[in-house]
């Protein structure tokens, strides 16, 4: 008699009456729970063991399937080693002398469970142990479902899958209801993006394995079924996501007349036409609860995005609902009204914005408002407030939405505006009503006046009509520096002659006897001179001096008075437009207080610059510098590279 082979297993006649009991109920469709059963008995008498426990995975966590009777602590540890290393595993417990065997489940490459064996360390067997690990692996795979046994079971299986609006969260518990209904061993979920395909979530499947049955060609027809769809596991595609043991089957997600996805679920065997049916009427609940879940995702980005634009805004927004509770504050609200937008959140708006005018815009839902409202106490701002109704398509109001536009500097530009309206028609009236005293006297008395009265009348005449011509330039200067308008007419001048011209009574010059000619808009020189002149003269009774200094590069010319001076805090504002001092003697000189303001612009105009020196009771000094040269303005010329006749092109992927 020949030798036996070494690494061939021994089994008993008792043993084989199980191994061949279990393939035969394999073959013959016998309940796999039994069968189970049977294969554990079996494995406990082969490795001359206590106690059996079979144990299988359900999302990755151990799940008792079948047992001999309650078993000790060791058993369990066993089979949670052998499921973690893929191989046999070996347990020993020292103090109570118990040790447990124990051999992983497979399905292909797959491990979906374990055989456990307790007893004796010193009289525990493994060498059988692989065979009844297998046909426990068959048994496994057939293991019926734990279909819902009542319509009542049913209801709660699909209502599980509808009850989120997360479409991650949606589909787990897909997959949580395709095992208690069907007994979905394992399966994926492809969702369709246009012309691409994302498969979003996979359960009881390898990523590479996956991954590679997604690159076989059989593998788009589990896919493009338009109703459902039974592959055997000998299908290509099927065999590489089942180790060929599990049958697919694919059902076309359908909602609102658009293609949502494919679900595919592994089962143990073939549906029969009852559960076919059920099948189908869970994919169309599947695809409706994705699309609740789309549809709330686009709600929720576009409810995201206008959050965002208004938080962006840099006017302050308040939203209330129907019941005038917050549903939004932006950031620019929530520093206005000192208000915490994270704890007011769904609170009453009353009494929270500590200004009942605004308060009660957003309460009224009848109508739109608008109004001016004045906020703060230290630094007051004038605010445009706008209050609408938010509503729905239908017409429903839905809440309310008040926007504040910050009007404050538009409203002292109007202040302005309209002070200076009062001003410049006081100061046109002046030389006017002067002119006319004079005319009418030597229209009715002229032949009646002395001479040298004549001629006095016809210098203050004169007088003032060039007063009203420098007004009335002033004016329209300003008007061509607010559009943009503004040019000079350059020639060579020489500026010592041109400051000797302006030379009048208590007016002295001091400057160097020697040339000065520059390249100016003389007319615009002189309307500064005549401005710096009539200020000083104005606020001063002693002698005004004009100092001219050559430095170079620029030519500086300085007004400089012995008047009251000016209190330190204004001089920075002097040269703004309609800027005008506080004070007994401006109010009684008059002014327009655009003279500073046109002095500065046609100074910056010529390239130079125009400052104010000053001391309370001591007096003032008004200078100015004029550039001796003019830079040329020159466009900048880009000369390209020579091009490489032998360079290499690059040419990008199109999108």
């Amino acid at each position: 008699m020949g030798a036996k082979r070494a690494d061939i297993p021994i089994v008993g006649q008792d043993q084989t009456e199980h191994l061949q009991g279990v393939l035969r109920g394999l073959v013959a469709g016998t309940d796999p729970v039994r069968l189970l059963e049977q294969a554990l008995k079996g494995a406990v008498q082969a490795a001359h063991g206590r106690q059996g426990l079979l144990v299988g995975l359900v999302d990755g966590v151990s799940t008792p399937v079948a047992s001999t009777g309650p078993v000790p602590r060791v058993v369990v540890d066993a089979a949670d080693a052998a499921i973690s290393s893929g191989r046999l595993a070996r347990r020993t417990e020292r103090e109570t002398k118990r040790g447990a065997l124990a051999e992983c489940l497979r399905v292909g490459d797959r491990v979906v469970g374990a055989l456990s064996i307790g007893g004796d360390p010193a009289t525990l067997d493994p060498v059988q142990l692989p065979l009844f690990a297998h046909c426990a692996s068959l048994a496994l795979a057939r293991r019926p479902s734990t279909a819902a046994t009542s319509v009542t079971e049913v209801l709660d299986a699909v209502a599980g899958v509808a009850s989120d609006l997360d479409g991650a969260s949606v589909l787990v518990r897909v997959f949580d209801a395709a095992e208690r209904l069907f007994g979905a061993t394992a399966g994926f979920c492809a969702v369709f993006e246009g012309s691409a395909v994302r498969i979003p979530h996979f359960r009881g499947l390898d990523r590479e394995g996956l991954r590679e049955a997604s690159r076989h060609p059989e593998f788009k027809a589990l896919l493009t079924s338009p109703g459902l769809r039974i592959d055997p596991p000998t299908h290509p595609a099927v065999a590489l996501l089942s180790n060929g043991v599990e049958t697919a089957v694919g059902l076309p997600l359908h909602a609102d007349g658009r293609r949502l996805g494919h679900l595919v679920l592994l089962l143990g065997e073939s549906p029969d036409a009852a559960l076919r049916a059920m099948l189908t009427s869970f994919a169309t609940h599947v695809a409706l609860a994705l699309r609740s879940a789309q549809l709330y995702r686009r709600v929720g980005d576009k409810e995201e995005q206008l959050t965002s634009v208004v938080h962006c805004m840099a006017n302050p927004v308040l939203v209330v609902d129907d019941a005038a509770r917050f549903v939004l504050i932006n950031g620019a609200a929530a520093e206005l009204f000192s208000i915490a937008a994270a704890f007011e959140l769904g609170q009453p708006v009353a009494g929270k914005l500590g200004h009942p005018l605004l308060e009660e815009m957003l309460i009224d839902h009848n109508h739109g408002s608008t109004t001016e409202v004045v906020i703060g106490e230290v630094e007051p701002r004038v605010y445009k407030a706008s209050a609408r109704p938010v509503l729905s398509s239908g017409g429903r109001v839905l809440g309310r939405v008040l926007v504040l536009d910050d009007i404050t500097k538009e409203r002292e530009t109007d202040q302005v505006k309209s002070d200076f309206v009062a001003v410049i028609g006081h100061e046109l009236r002046t030389p006017l009503t002067v002119m006319k005293g004079y005319l009418r006297t030597l229209v009715h008395r002229g032949e009646m006046l002395d001479p040298h009265v004549r001629e006095l009348a016809l210098k203050a005449i004169e007088s003032n009509a060039d007063r009203l011509q420098r007004l009335i330039e002033d004016v329209l200067f300003v008007s061509a520096v607010e559009t943009g308008r503004t040019t000079l007419h350059l020639e060579d001048t020489d500026l010592g002659a041109l400051v000797d011209a302006v030379v009048q009574d208590r007016v002295k010059v001091k400057r160097p006897r020697k040339d000065l000619t520059l390249s100016i808009d003389t007319a615009k020189v002189q309307q500064v001179l005549n401005h710096l002149l009539d200020n000083a003269l104005k606020y001063s009774d002693g002698e005004v001096v004009v100092e001219i200094q050559d430095r170079g590069e620029e030519v500086e010319v300085a007004v400089v008075d012995n008047g009251p001076g000016i209190f330190s805090g204004d001089v920075p504002r002097l040269f703004e437009r309609f800027f005008q001092l506080d004070g007994a003697s401006t109010r009684a000189h008059g002014g327009t207080g655009i003279g500073l303001y046109v002095s500065r612009r046609l100074v910056e105009a010529h390239g130079g610059k125009i400052w104010c020196e000053s001391r309370l009771g001591v007096g003032s000094r008004f200078a100015f510098t004029l550039p001796r040269w003019r830079e040329l303005e020159t466009t900048d010329v880009t000369i390209d590279e020579p091009i490489a006749t032998d360079a290499a092109i690059d040419v990008g992927t199109a999108s």
